[in-house]
């Protein structure tokens, strides 16, 4: 009699519906949590590699300008 109960058609779809709903609201709550940081001043390492290549960058365009200099200085005095 117990497993009637079970194979009953109502009883199976009150337990798919309830099954979906609960996956549903489990995403909501640990999905939002996700997508906010937990600290928004805090740099992602990605964050931090496009720093240090864009300062590296900054240095080697410094570092071009500077024997040009050199250069353009050494040939003008002979």
């Amino acid at each position: 009699m117990d497993l009637d109960l079970l194979l009953n058609p109502w009883v199976i779809s009150i337990i798919i519906i309830v099954f979906i709903i609960g996956n549903l609201a489990s995403m909501k709550y640990l999905g939002q949590s996700h997508l906010v940081r937990k600290n928004p001043k805090a740099k992602s390492d990605l964050d931090k590699l496009i720093e240090i290549y864009k300062e590296k960058d900054q240095q080697e365009a410094q570092d071009k300008n500077t024997q040009k200099k050199k250069t353009d200085q050494d040939n003008t005095n002979p």
